[in-house]
């Protein structure tokens, strides 16, 4: 599971991953389950957020993207 604090307006992208197959259909892509986001908790600001997904799939934060 990758772990990301974000704050109000920030952004999180989910792509393909660096030498992904981009052929890949969904049904393939999705074999083995779907994306799952877990809100693990808040301090002030900030939101702390889980994410599993996919191998195929690469999750970035958008400011470093």
């Amino acid at each position: 599971m990758l772990v990301l604090s974000r704050r109000a307006d920030e952004s999180i992208l989910i792509q393909p991953a660096e030498g992904a197959d981009v052929s890949m259909t969904l049904q393939q892509l999705f074999a083995n389950g779907p994306i799952q986001i877990t809100l693990l908790g808040s301090t002030g600001r900030r939101v702390k957020v889980g994410i599993e997904a996919p191998e195929q799939l690469a999750i970035r934060r958008k400011d470093i993207a």
